[in-house]
């Protein structure tokens, strides 16, 4: 019952207009027998004057019987227009609650949750189950108590009635019962399959979408349109199989409610026909056949219920999974504010085993204002890691990470990742202005200082070129400018951010080298700060304060670049190939 209590929970506010709301459907339910009951009235004391009364009486009769059911009409009406108002704003309350919450969660994730949960489940959950609650909160509930009070309440009207023939219409409610749970239990599984293929349909668009570049320039097409139209067929296939079995047992309950109809009419006509001593009449036949008709129309509506009460049943448990899941990192209770300038940051003997895998042995560096330090290595070293784990992407598996001389982990998260800026090769801008992007880490950020950090990442030519200039709204991902330009940005709200720790990780790589060499001669500018560059070109980090090379998980040099091209390392081999690239450009220039 956990997983229900975190979705009714965000009744907040609404649960005494809902609580109400569904009660009044309880009385509404029976206000709606009403108007059958009263023209069995008017069939009886009117029609076949059963009273014996004057021409006059039955006339002044049938208008009150006429003012009656207009005033039960109008307040069932009344009722249910109100009943369904409260339904609708109380479902988009908890649809907004349920959505807020969802989002905050995801929020505080680690990196962790994302390698192992696709997009396209999340997106599911956000969106395609929150509906669903949405749904049952604004329409599914409404109805099955609507039906089920209906359902006691024309009994008790049949009872009333004739005790007999109602006793009797009891010998097909274990069939409808029957063939119900075995609806309810079949729908169950069915609805978890269906709703994870549509996840798995999503997982796959959202992929595509961000791989449009790839599918394109490989002009295939085609092929990604035959497995999405594959993974369609399944989804129908699946979704034809959900709604047969649904008819399998649906049907039954639809023709056993038909054969009440059927055997309440012979019943109520032999009753009249033969037994009249009994006192029913043709009015009783009215009002008897039009409740087993509304039992009917019930019944079958309530099996309809039951699937949709095991969609929400799906839902409920994958909104309460994501809402439940824990980071494997985040910050301990208590914590005191550390917000201040980074002196030192401090790699003390870090080592990170990630599935069985040693990633990095034994690390240990430290690192002062004001340093520039340069990262470099082969591909699938650590680098990346090794810079994502100041940020708490990863935690040690044994050692420290201190920055000054505090263990991160006793650190506020938010503040510790406040203290540094980022900007990767993997560019990913948002679908904004430009001003927005540079100013993401300060929406109040002076128009002045954003032209000023642009021009910084050497970004302000290419900018102010451009038809809005830095009220240009870039497409989604940055799409519409170039690999350099997208870093640039990207480098640009990196120092927006005015952090004391700036990280750029293979930023230039997409910029040519004479545009390098003018940001790193920028960025030489920024005193007071911990720069860490981790990048392949050698003029990328040949004038950093110091630079260290990591292979195999463990750092193999350290030094200047004068020191590690004297000693012969992976640096000098590095340094070796970029000089003997140059004399090629030489040669080739002069031939």
């Amino acid at each position: 019952m956990k997983k229900y209590a975190f979705v009714f929970s965000n009744l907040t506010g609404y649960r005494f207009k809902f609580i109400t709301a569904m009660i009044a459907t309880v009385l509404n339910g029976f206000l709606a027998l009403l108007p059958t009951v009263i023209i069995g009235w008017i069939v009886d004391d009117v029609l076949y004057n059963k009273l014996g009364l004057s021409r006059g009486d039955s006339v002044a009769l049938m208008w009150k019987y006429i003012v009656i059911l207009i005033a039960v009409t109008v307040a069932t009406t009344t009722i249910r227009f109100i009943n369904r108002e409260v339904c609708y704003y109380t479902a988009q309350h908890v649809a907004i609650g349920i959505r807020s919450k969802l989002y905050s969660k995801l929020q505080t994730l680690d990196f962790a949750f994302y390698t192992h949960n696709a997009s396209g489940e999340l997106i599911s959950q956000m969106s395609t189950d929150v509906n669903v609650i949405h749904d049952f909160f604004g329409n599914i509930l409404y109805v099955f108590i609507r039906d089920c009070s209906m359902l006691v309440f024309t009994f008790v009207v049949l009872t009333m009635q004739s005790p007999i023939v109602s006793l009797m219409l009891l010998i097909f409610l274990p069939a409808i019962v029957i063939f119900a749970l075995i609806l309810h239990k079949t729908t169950k599984m069915l609805h978890r399959r269906l709703r994870d293929k549509f996840s798995e349909i999503n997982s796959y668009v959202n992929e595509n979408l961000g791989a449009y570049r790839v599918v394109k320039a490989f002009a295939r097409e085609d092929y990604e349109i035959e497995r999405l139209t594959k993974k369609s067929e399944e989804y129908r296939d699946m979704a034809v199989e959900n709604a047969q079995k649904r008819l399998n047992y649906a049907t039954p309950i639809h023709i056993v409610s038909e054969m009440m109809r059927i055997f309440a009419l012979c019943a109520c006509g032999v009753m009249i026909i033969a037994y009249p001593q009994s006192g029913f009449t043709v009015g009783s036949l009215t009002i008897f056949t039009s409740l087993v008709f509304t039992i009917a129309a019930r019944v079958r509506e309530l099996s309809v219920v039951i699937s949709q009460f095991q969609q929400f049943g799906v839902s409920v448990n994958k909104v309460t999974s994501l809402y439940e899941s824990m980071p494997e990192i985040d910050s301990k209770d208590n914590i005191e504010s550390t917000m201040g300038k980074v002196r030192k940051i401090e790699f003390r003997d870090v080592t990170l085993i990630l599935d069985g895998h040693m990633i990095l042995d034994h690390i240990s560096f430290i690192i002062r204002a004001g340093e520039t330090v340069a990262i470099m290595g082969p591909t699938g070293a650590g680098k990346t890691i090794l810079i994502s784990m100041l940020l708490r992407l990863y935690d040690p598996s044994c050692g420290q990470i201190l920055v000054n001389n505090v263990d991160i982990r006793d650190m506020d998260l938010n503040e510790l990742r406040k203290m540094i800026a980022l900007s990767t090769q993997d560019v990913f801008l948002f679908s904004d202005t430009i001003d927005g992007n540079i100013a993401y880490s300060n929406p109040d950020l002076p128009f002045e200082e954003v032209k000023q950090f642009a021009e910084c990442a050497q970004a302000a030519d290419f900018i102010e070129k451009l038809s809005e200039g830095y009220d240009t709204i870039i497409g989604e991902r940055g799409v519409g400018l170039s690999g350099g330009q997208r870093q640039r940005i990207a480098l640009a709200r990196a120092v927006a951010k005015k952090s004391s720790v700036i990280i750029l990780d293979d930023t230039t790589s997409a910029v040519d080298m004479e545009t390098e060499s003018l940001i790193l001669k920028e960025l030489a500018k920024i005193k007071n700060k911990i720069k860490i560059i981790v990048a392949q070109r050698i003029t990328s980090v040949v004038d950093a304060d110091r630079i260290i090379v990591i292979e195999n998980g463990r750092i193999t040099e350290e030094g200047t670049h004068e020191q590690l091209v004297e000693h012969g390392g992976y640096y000098t081999s590095i340094y070796n190939i970029s000089q003997q690239g140059n004399l090629e450009v030489v040669s080739d220039g002069k031939k």
